[in-house]
């Protein structure tokens, strides 16, 4: 049986709105700053470059330079030798939020060759370039992944993965494992404790709720997560968002050590229960975190079609020579995940079939 639990929490950030920007950033101001609660941060590119654009004008808002912040001491950077498992952590997404395997694509290699690549390397080279951290650790956006996609993350650099655990069902010994595959470490979020719910408004039962959850489970390590905006206005105010993270940091802090608080890079390094990821989850099947069975039933299926034409259409193009940048970037806007969910993406239908109709102009024969 384990003897302490550590526990990961990290919150995802995907806005394009100028609200989001300032509540995004007032909650990582007095979580990750001024209270240092060891959270991990997972930013799609848009939204880095986004808070790089707007540096001075977020500062003007807050009184607080949150890039400068980020680029100082306070969170790890382990390219450069900063590993403190104490310290907040930046991940990183895809750059336009595309999920990170094609749903329902026959030929994967299509997209993870085609298409991953610049979206990858996008955020990554945001990260390093505006807030001077390289990122090692990756969230897929709305938790769609396929272990098929672990090469391509290794190639560009990340060490690893945070998939999420509703396909486990109620396995929940499983989701305290680290896997392995094709060399990149592959965290499990544990999906049946959510640090929004109305149930956790107590720090004090959530922390407990997570200490019995290791020791019943014989598990050391925790991950769980959510989005940002869960305690930013759609599920909690951003005051009472601020005060619940702020006090599970001091209820761990009680815990005199049977509950210790890392990031997720510390999870992936220190867990010593480890297999590999075909021991759960077969190389090519698709899961997500966006309903309880982890399936894929919230994805609109004519829209993930016309997506999956046009990643055919630009491979094709491709191998015949055409420049094809101008078609991916059309392609890249209209692949953001929110264009395709089914909960979100009906204030965007111009948005995607504008997008998609001109990189089938651009593709055209």
């Amino acid at each position: 049986m384990v003897n302490d639990v550590n526990l990961s929490l990290y919150l995802i950030c995907h806005h394009g709105y100028w609200d989001d920007f300032i509540r995004d950033a007032r909650l990582i101001q007095r979580v990750a700053f001024e209270k240092k609660v060891p959270i991990t941060l997972f930013f799609s590119g848009m939204e880095l470059d986004a808070i790089a654009k707007h540096r001075d004008a977020i500062w003007n808002e807050l009184w607080f330079d949150l890039v400068g912040a980020i680029q100082g001491e306070y969170f790890i950077n382990p390219r450069r030798g900063m590993f403190d498992p104490h310290k907040p952590e930046l991940g990183i997404m895809t750059y336009n939020h595309v999920p990170l395997v094609q749903p329902w694509l026959y030929e994967q290699g299509e997209y993870l060759e085609g298409i991953l690549p610049d979206q990858v390397q996008r955020s990554k080279d945001k990260a390093e370039q505006a807030f001077h951290r390289t990122p090692v650790t990756f969230h897929p956006p709305d938790g769609v992944y396929a272990p098929a996609a672990a090469y391509k993350l290794k190639q560009h650099g990340l060490d690893t993965v945070v998939a999420s655990g509703e396909f486990l069902g109620d396995d929940k010994h499983a989701k305290g494992t680290l896997y392995w595959a094709s060399g990149l470490r592959h965290l499990i979020r544990t999906n049946n404790i959510q640090p929004q719910s109305p149930e956790f408004w107590d720090a004090k039962h959530f922390i407990n709720v997570v200490e019995a959850h290791g020791h019943d489970n014989d598990i050391g390590f925790v991950v769980v997560g959510c989005d940002i905006d869960e305690f930013t206005g759609r599920q909690i105010s951003l005051h009472d968002g601020i005060a619940r993270l702020c006090c599970i940091g001091d209820e761990v802090y009680r815990r005199n050590g049977r509950v210790k608080m890392i990031n997720c890079n510390a999870a992936a390094y220190w867990n010593s229960k480890q297999a590999a990821i075909t021991d759960i989850w077969q190389w090519y099947n698709v899961h997500a975190m966006q309903n309880s069975g982890g399936n894929l039933d919230w994805i609109v299926g004519d829209r993930n079609d016309a997506v999956s034409h046009v990643i055919r259409l630009i491979g094709q193009r491709y191998r015949q020579g055409w420049d094809v940048r101008e078609a991916k970037e059309s392609l890249y806007r209209a692949a953001d995940s929110a264009c395709r969910h089914n909960g979100f993406c009906h204030g965007l239908t111009n948005y995607f079939w504008d997008n998609i109709n001109e990189a089938r102009r651009l593709l055209q024969g």
